[in-house]
This record gives C-alpha cells, structure tokens and sequence, in this order.
C-alpha cells in the first residue's frame, strides 16, 4: 500500500483523538472482490490498550461484524467512495452499547473511527419514553377537563331542568291534590315519580363514570373470554331482540379487565338497542392490526402498533356529522323518549381507551355502523 505518508505522524494523530481509529486496508480475491479487511494502523484505544491488531484480518478477529451488516458497509465504502455515517447497537459482554461509526475511503481501504455514545442513546430513549408517559397524562389531563366543563354544563341544564320539573309537580299535588287524589293528581304523581327515576339514572350514571380510574395494575386480558362473559349476561336481550353475534379470533391484549369488560357492555347494549324495527340485528367484531403510521388520527403514535376491535352493527346508525360528539357525557343521539338511557355509555367507552392509552372512533354508512377501538401494543400483547 502506496500511502507516501509519514506512519509516525499518523501514529501521533491517532493517539491525539478521543476516538477509536483504524486504518483497514482492503483484501481482495482473484476477481478483485474485498472478502476481508487488513488492520494497517490503530489507536491505543481502538486496540484496547495493549493489544495490537496490526496485520490481522478484520473478520477473523470479528466474525461478527458481517452478521450485523457492518462489513457490508465497509465494503461499500471502499467500492463507491461514499462516506459512512451511523448508529450500530449490538450486546457487549451481555450490555447494550450504542457506536457511532464513521469511515471514508483511504487508498485501497478505509479509515474508521468509532465513538461509544452509549449514554447519549440511553438519555435519547428514556426522553422518548418520558415523552410518551408526559403525553399520556397530558391526554388524560384534558380528558378530565373537558369532562368537568361538560358536568358544569349539564349541572347548569338538565339537572336544573329536571329539578324544576319535580318540583313543579310536586308543589302542585301539595297544594291541590294532597287530599283527594284526583286523577289529575295521580297523574301529577307518576309525572314526578319519572323525574325522580331520571334523576337517579343520571345520578348513579355519574357515580359510575367517576369510579372509572386505572389506579390497579394493567394485566393480561383475553378478548375472546371477555367477550363470552359479557354475552352471557346480555343473553336474554339478544335472544328477545333475535340478535345474531359473530366475532373474529380476537387477540390477548395488556389491559383492565373490568374495564375492558365494560366497553364491549356498552358497544354491544347500544348495537343491540339502536336497531332497526324491521331487520334483526347483526353484530360482528372484528380483528385487525396497524401501524400508528398508517393511522389517520391525532392521537395515533407513529411508532406504535395497534390492535383495532371493531364493533359493527346494522342498525339504525347516527349522523356522521356527530362521530366526535357521541362520546360527550351525556349527548343524546336520538329523540327523548324514544330510547332508554342517560347517554352516558359511548362517553364511558371513550374514557376506558384513553385509560389504556388508546382511542375510539365512530363511523356510519347507510349499511352499517362501526365502533373502532384503538389499543397500542404492548410487549406481552399476543
């Protein structure tokens, strides 16, 4: 090798430098291909002190660099002169360690620095997990907000109409009915007694709104089980409603279970009672996975995978203009009277996915409606 160069000035430079250096020089075969690199020259530190690696062969002393990719790389290098600028993370004697690698062409092989920045990829991925923890709370933290904001609102109306209303009615059988109990009277009573029962449906509603924490510890939950138990105790209604349920193989998600049981009660409750009067309900619960990349949602994490349970209905649907708004404590989608509830169930559902820092969505064509649940993979998810 024709360097033309003074070895002792290379020698007083690369001991100078912070960073392990080599200068390999390539071996080729009778084709001219490199099937291996010669150590030429090297820092102290690039040779660990007192070994000296002058004169051997880069893979027989590393084998393992061509299985991670490296020597291709150097390769590379050597063949198109393109410098070589990365991030290599293999196991040292059982530890992660992180190596910035650099090389450039140099005659007939390469000069190569390596930089331990360890402690630097360490710092960049405990910031990468804070941040996913910061803005888990962050959505929590908002999702409480708006839920006190929405509470004051309904506090402000409903309830306070509600109220008015029990009130009215029963001042009115004091004062003109509390004797005879006339039939205007009875009326009066059953009047007040419904507004008592909807009061406490929104009242024991809210309690069990607020009682939703994940204050336990996430766990392994089977889908395919919590759907049966759920099934079983909504058994009679799908049997009076002549509801047909069908499902995919559904995965073993980290999760709450209790949680997770009540979202597939209230997806499943309100599949069964928004149905159409003429056409018995189908339901079907879907299984798919998908990159946060491939999402098209605000909350999705791009360098997530997901679980995505879809519950599919063909009932009577809802405007897809109120995707968003359904999952507002206490939004009503349909007329009063003309179904049973406080409208609290799809707010529930949408409270039980940013538990498990996922998300729901809504959709609804002429054919059918969908409920997607979004759950973020986690290590033991299988």
């Amino acid at each position: 090798m024709d360097w033309n160069l003074n070895s002792e000035l290379l020698k007083t430079f690369f001991e100078a430098s912070s960073n392990e250096t080599h200068i390999l020089e390539a071996v080729r075969d009778n084709n001219n291909m490199i099937t291996d690199f010669r150590y030429l020259m090297g820092s102290k530190l690039a040779y660990g002190g007192d070994v000296d690696l002058t004169g051997k062969l880069l893979l027989t002393v590393y084998p393992w660099k061509k299985d991670i990719g490296l020597f291709d790389h150097f390769v590379r290098v050597a063949e198109t002169n393109e410098p070589l600028n990365l991030v290599f993370q293999y196991d040292q004697n059982g530890h992660k360690k992180w190596y910035n690698i650099q090389a450039k062409k140099f005659y007939n092989g390469l000069i190569v620095q390596r930089e331990d920045v360890t402690m630097a990829e360490q710092a960049e991925e405990r910031i990468m997990q804070l941040n996913k923890v910061l803005f888990s709370k962050n959505r929590e933290l908002e999702a409480l907000s708006s839920e006190l904001k929405t509470f004051n609102t309904i506090a402000a109306n409903d309830y306070n109409e509600t109220l008015k209303h029990l009130y009215n009615s029963m001042e009115f059988i004091v004062n003109n009915d509390a004797r005879n109990l006339s039939d205007a009277g009875k009326a009066n009573i059953r009047r007040a007694q419904a507004a008592i029962q909807k009061m406490k449906l929104m009242t024991d509603d809210i309690i069990e709104f607020s009682k939703i924490h994940s204050e336990e510890q996430m766990t392994s939950v089977d889908l395919n089980e919590a759907l049966v138990a759920v099934l079983s105790g909504l058994d009679q209604r799908v049997k009076a409603e002549k509801a047909v349920i069908l499902s995919d193989e559904l995965p073993t998600i980290t999760g709450y279970p209790p949680l997770i049981s009540l979202l597939f009660y209230h997806l499943l409750s309100n599949a069964i009672k928004f149905r159409k009067i003429d056409i018995d309900p189908l339901i079907e619960i879907r299984h798919t996975v998908k990159k946060g990349g491939d999402i098209d949602h605000s909350a999705a994490l791009k360098d997530n995978s997901y679980h995505i349970i879809s519950v599919v209905d063909n009932g009577i649907g809802f405007d897809p203009e109120e995707s968003e708004k359904i999952f507002t404590i206490f939004y009503r989608l349909h007329e009063k009277g003309k179904q049973k509830g406080s409208g609290i169930g799809l707010a529930i559902c949408k409270k039980i996915m940013d538990l498990h820092g996922g998300f729901i969505v809504a959709e609804c064509t002429p054919e059918c409606t969908t409920f997607r649940c979004y759950f973020p993979f986690k290590n033991d998810d299988r």
